[in-house]
Formats: structure tokens, C-alpha cells, sequence
């Protein structure tokens, strides 16, 4: 099998949307869930038995262009860790956090997990998986460890689309500044507390 898609669920989530769509591709996803998203990721990972890795929130949604183009380019770029562009499913003012994104992406190639990640799953293994002692940040966290290998960070050449619910449901200037410390904080930790 050339690529295993999984995807981690929190208590009250449900991917089925997203799975059915993957399945109709002819691909059978890893559905996991553990005590933290890093734990249930890193398990979903022992569970492959694909080359490939793709990581998906279960609000996640894809084209299916995108999923038939992904083992081309992946076969490709073996040393590569890949991403989408971000879209959210609504508009308004999460327009410009997608904006934000895909350009701190652009420029410094940190992206976060609703992006999608696309490694081989040798390379996620000799990085380390995902750090499990954190609550949260594992996905930006294994992306700066992969920087620190010296392991290509690209974004693919085609957009992820996630929910915005969150915004919406806890308001936007709220979880836009909670993202915002996180983000400033995972990065301070990572390359000035852990920076040997």
C-alpha cells in the first residue's frame, strides 16, 4: 500500500463526511483516538501499512483531485514533508487568518496541522513522531524539529479546506490572539528552552 490516511477524533467529533469521500478514492483511512491528539497521531502511525503518510482533521475537506495527484508528487520527494494551502468553509474575518497563514507559510514554511501533513512514514519515524508530552502544538512542534533535521518543509500546489466553527462559536478576535501566543510560545520553547 502506498498511502495510509489518518485521522485523529476528539470525544464529540465525527470525521464521516471525510471518510466516506476518502473510501469512495478507494482508500481505507485510519480512524484513531487516544487520550491527546499527538498519542492517537503516533498510534494511527503504527497502524499504517502505507509508504505514505497523510495527516486530516476529521473537519477537513479535500478535493478529490487533490488525493489522486498526492502519490505522484509524494513518490517524488521521498526527503519531503508536504502541505496544503488553507481555506476555511466560511468568510468574513477568517479570510485574513487564512491569508496569515498561507503567508507564514510562504515565507517560513511553519504550517499547523489542519493543513494537512504528507511524509513517508520512514522519515516520520527517524524524526521522532510527534512530541506526546504536549497538550498541544504538536503539530508545529514536529515541524520545527523536521527544520532542525534539515528536512524540506513544501507546500503543495493545491488548498485543504478546514471549518471555522471554532471562530465563530468562540469569536474570532478571541481564538485568532489564543493561536497567536501559542504560536509565539511553541516557537520561544522550541529554539531558545529546547535549543541544544
Amino acid at each position: 500500500m502506498f498511502l495510509s490516511i489518518i485521522i485523529p477524533l476528539a470525544p464529540n467529533d465525527s470525521a464521516d463526511d471525510l471518510i466516506k469521500q476518502i473510501q469512495r478514492l478507494g482508500y481505507d483511512p485510519i480512524v484513531v483516538s487516544e487520550e491527546t491528539r499527538a498519542k492517537s497521531l503516533n498510534r494511527g502511525v503504527m497502524l499504517a501499512n502505507g509508504e505514505h503518510l497523510i495527516f486530516l482533521h476529521a473537519d477537513t475537506k479535500i478535493e478529490d483531485s487533490s488525493l489522486k495527484k498526492l502519490p505522484g508528487i509524494l513518490r517524488d520527494n521521498l526527503e519531503t514533508m508536504h502541505y496544503f494551502k488553507l481555506k476555511f468553509d466560511r468568510g468574513g474575518l477568517v479570510y485574513l487568518n487564512s491569508l496569515a497563514t498561507n503567508l507564514r507559510c510562504y515565507l517560513f514554511s511553519i504550517p499547523y496541522g489542519d493543513q494537512g501533513f504528507c511524509i513517508s512514514k520512514r522519515l516520520f519515524l527517524e524524526a521522532g513522531g510527534f512530541s506526546e508530552n504536549m497538550t498541544y502544538g504538536e503539530d508545529m512542534h514536529f515541524v520545527l524539529k523536521l527544520r532542525r533535521l534539515k528536512i524540506a518543509v513544501r507546500q503543495l500546489p493545491f488548498s485543504i479546506t478546514t471549518s471555522a466553527r471554532k471562530y465563530y462559536e468562540k469569536g474570532w478576535f478571541k481564538v485568532t490572539l489564543i493561536h497567536q501566543w501559542r504560536f509565539w510560545k511553541i516557537l520561544y520553547g522550541f529554539s531558545f528552552v529546547n535549543g541544544k
